[in-house]
């Protein structure tokens, strides 16, 4: 037997669970995502990249003629001289030179500077000239291009402080030659010192050089492949995110831990659902099938039952629920049968007067009196109860009635039912009749169980008013249809109710994760197989037949 106390699942677990709820949503996501990516990248016009890389030197010749060391050389951060020679490659004076040098028909610099890009690296003096274009031989011949227009234009501007000053200084040797100063020492420094920036400017070389031209081109667009992976990796990050948003708003409650927190109680037992072909022919499961994997189920909330009111010695059970629809009606029947066949004598009452269906699972015809006759005084008790199974003692053996051993009395199991009757106008007012009330006393002295079918206890006040004449109750919730509002409420409900509460049963527990019973089979004889039909509903007296 489990009981929940408070304890909640690893936060692990939970995303665990919510990721395989939310499957088909991640699939689903992934497989769009990663489609339109690739349907994308293949439209794309095929566009290949080249790259050429060119090494920046610090030289000055001035320094190295005159033998003063030049300072500003060495305090520049070579960083900032590297971005500023990105800056002088991607000007358009450069890329002026390289359209009138590549000759390429269309090809004018504000589109060349558009596929171009120049970096410098950050742990080394090397620019990358790079250059993306439609054909590849083309990247290719631009991206060298680039690169030698750049250093032929760092050339120029090195030498250009040069020429400015022997241009200046060739002017000033003009004017003195026309003056009396002719043949001077001063005109004659003046016609070294030009001599001097001749030889500087003949000397001067680029503070850049080719280290690589460009030798090849490579495709980077369409890059179908790429972009498919990318959007497989988009798709699982999205669809990851939508489950658990999905998740986040979906309020359904979905697991028995869920709860057992909510209600603060105990857990008696997590029942699948019923097999189809049942359910379409109003079957209970330990009637059809007593020893299947189905049945199991309810043995073991008989078996919790009665561990749990060992101390409480509740009669008198109201099973209820929250809303319609969670399966208390096939839950209080198929444990009353299972009670009975464990040796008990067990009163199962239908006093849900608005849906009534414990009559439909035994065959009770809708003519036969029930408890609105009893609660109106056209019939007695006796004349409505109808019996509808016996389990004869099992020999004195000691064994359970249904060979497991769990719960035996050694006295013969009866089970007999208190159909709803004609549906009243106003069923409140007939579960408060004390005709009813009487009725309900006289079967908890003359049953060891009453078992009594109540409404949802948040649809109408029926079962509220009733706990007030039981001695306890068992709540029904069914997984991923309870709401967490609806949860919340019926804890609520369940507090101000007089009655003892056993615990919770939670239907539909096949949808919870890690939920099963085992293949466990115990060895039957001829004692196991004593559960009796009766023929008829109405011949509560009429010969017993031993069936299978």
């Amino acid at each position: 037997m489990d009981s929940f106390g408070g304890q909640s699942h690893p936060t692990a677990l939970s995303a665990a669970r919510t990721l395989k709820r939310g499957w088909w949503i991640i699939l689903l996501t992934t497989v769009a995502i990663a489609s339109v990516a690739f349907y994308q990248s293949s439209r794309q016009d095929a566009l290949y990249s080249a790259s050429a890389q060119v090494l920046l030197k610090y030289q000055s010749l001035a320094s190295g003629l005159t033998g003063i060391q030049d300072l500003s050389t060495v305090y520049q951060d070579p960083q900032r001289v590297a971005q500023t020679q990105t800056q002088i490659a991607m000007s358009p004076d450069v890329a002026n030179r390289v359209v009138a040098a590549a000759k390429i028909p269309g090809l004018d610099a504000g589109t060349f500077l558009g596929s171009a890009s120049v970096t410098a690296a950050t742990d080394a003096d090397i620019l990358g000239f790079n250059v993306t274009y439609g054909d590849g031989e083309i990247a290719a011949k631009l991206a060298t291009i680039h690169a030698l227009e750049f250093i032929e234009h760092r050339r120029e501007l090195d030498t250009e402080t040069f020429v400015a000053a022997r241009k200046e200084l060739r002017g000033r040797i003009d004017e003195l030659e026309q003056t009396e100063f002719k043949g001077s020492p001063l005109l004659a420094g003046l016609v070294e010192s030009e001599q001097q920036l001749r030889t500087m400017e003949a000397l001067q070389t680029a503070n850049a050089s080719l280290l690589r031209p460009a030798n090849g081109a490579a495709q980077v667009q369409p890059r179908t492949q790429r972009a498919a992976v990318l959007g497989v990796m988009l798709g699982l990050m999205l669809g990851i995110g939508l489950a658990f948003a999905r998740d986040a708003f979906d309020t359904r409650v979905r697991s028995s831990a869920e709860v057992g927190d909510k209600l603060g109680t105990t857990l008696l037992a997590r029942i699948p659902a019923p097999p189809k072909a049942l359910r379409r022919r109003n079957r209970l499961v330990m009637i059809a099938s007593p020893h299947g994997p189905h049945a199991e189920a309810f043995r073991m909330l008989r078996a919790n039952l009665e561990f749990v009111n060992l101390d409480r010695g509740a009669r008198s059970i109201l099973v209820t629920s929250a809303l319609e629809q969670e399966g208390k009606s096939t839950t209080v029947a198929n444990l009353a049968v299972a009670l009975a066949r464990a040796g008990q004598k067990v009163a199962l009452v239908d006093l849900d007067l608005r849906r009534p269906a414990i009559a439909k699972f035994f065959g009770i015809p809708d003519s036969h009196p029930g408890v609105t006759n009893i609660a109106v005084g056209s019939s007695t008790l006796e004349q409505a109860l109808v019996e509808v199974g016996r389990m004869p003692s099992p020999g004195g053996d000691g064994a359970d009635a249904n060979g497991d051993g769990v719960g035996s009395t050694g006295t013969a199991g009866v089970l007999k039912v208190l159909a709803s009757g004609p549906l009243p106008r106003d069923p409140g007012e007939v579960v408060k009749a004390k005709r009813l009330t009487s009725a309900l006393e006289q079967l908890a002295q003359r049953f060891d169980f009453v078992l009594v079918d109540t409404p949802p206890l948040l649809s109408v006040g029926d079962a509220m008013t009733l706990s007030a004449h039981a001695d306890a109750m068992i709540t029904v919730a069914r997984l991923n249809m309870l709401r967490r509002a609806s949860l919340n409420e019926l804890a609520r409900a369940l507090e101000t109710c007089p009655a003892i509460k056993l615990g919770v049963v939670v239907t539909e527990a096949e949808a919870e994760p890690g939920y099963g019973y085992g293949g466990y089979q115990y060895q039957r004889s001829a004692e196991n197989e004593y559960w009796v039909d009766l023929p008829s509903a109405t011949a509560s007296h009429a010969t017993e037949e031993k069936v299978r």
